[in-house]
């Protein structure tokens, strides 16, 4: 695994521009390299409320854990480096490759629901092609969803937050990820550990978010339960026919009954991903996930 810097005043080396997000795990802001002038991106643990130190120090590693998870991803060009850690006023901080672009999920609001069977085959099919590669360094990231998604300007896909992220088949002692997108095997402990077939639902469940705005078994309104159905038979309607059985097959609640592996998705949508030097949409999201194929020949 690759060493990254060590900064014991993060302040002193970067300048701590606007917040940009603000997550579960952390806060993150926009910074500025005060040596080369470089955009950077941090992320910074949350700031100590009143609870006890063994909370706040607790935070802190965990923070430093998804710096190393991210590292053991380093080479992957979809994966933002972290640059260096350290300690920003006292709480812990992840120096990390700044990434210019769109959040999926605001790219998504403004077109849902995506019809084009080439704007979904592009967007399913490159978080295949970067899921490939993080599962072959036998890693879950289990955190799938479209607010962890940048559409670069280019088109490109990048995946980012790896906070939640654990070794393949690594028991869970309690749940993990995001309601909605989670897997039912994420909701609680899971002592036979977590498997690629979790990052195969939050898949599946960007593809039904995308065309029928709905996500599986209740989404987030309340917690799934076995033997419920997977979507209102309204939205059932109103799956694009190209995907239907797919995006069914990605969700089921057993993870066996899923795809074992993200080729076997990608094959389902390989006929609808659009050519070489075809013709963008006419209606398309801004920016344009098509353009990555349209450009460059799929890797899967």
């Amino acid at each position: 695994m690759r060493e990254i810097e060590e900064i014991s005043n993060v302040e002193k080396r970067y300048e701590v521009l606007d917040m940009v997000g603000d997550g579960g795990q952390g806060d993150l802001f926009l910074g500025r390299d005060r040596r080369s002038g470089k955009r950077v991106a941090l992320k910074l643990q949350k700031a100590r409320d009143l609870g006890p130190e063994s909370d706040f120090s607790w935070a802190g590693r965990k923070l430093l854990e998804e710096g190393s998870r991210m590292t053991m991803l380093t080479g992957i060009q979809a994966i933002p480096e972290v640059i260096a850690t350290g300690t920003h006023r006292g709480r812990r901080c992840l120096v990390m490759e700044f990434v210019e672009g769109r959040q999926l999920q605001n790219a998504l609001l403004a077109a849902r629901p995506v019809k084009n069977p080439g704007t979904v085959a592009s967007i399913i099919g490159q978080l295949c092609e970067i899921l490939r590669e993080v599962h072959d360094r036998n890693l879950v990231h289990c955190d799938l969803k479209p607010e962890n998604v940048i559409v670069q300007p280019d088109g490109r896909l990048r995946l980012i937050d790896m906070g939640h992220a654990i070794m393949a088949d690594e028991a869970t002692s309690h749940e993990r990820g995001t309601r909605g997108w989670a897997s039912p095997e994420q909701s609680d402990a899971c002592p036979s550990g977590l498997t690629r077939r979790a990052d195969i639902y939050g898949l599946g469940c960007i593809l039904l978010e995308m065309t029928v705005m709905r996500l599986p078994y209740g989404g987030l309104e309340e917690r799934a339960q076995p033997g419920g159905p997977v979507l209102p038979p309204d939205k059932l309607a109103m799956l694009p026919p190209e995907f239907a059985s797919l995006a069914l097959w990605m969700v089921r609640w057993d993870e066996k009954e899923r795809p074992s592996d993200v080729r076997e998705v990608f094959d389902q949508l390989r006929a609808y991903l659009p050519r070489l030097g075809s013709r963008r949409p006419s209606k398309r999201l801004r920016p344009d996930p098509t353009e990555y194929y349209r450009t460059h020949p799929p890797r899967l």
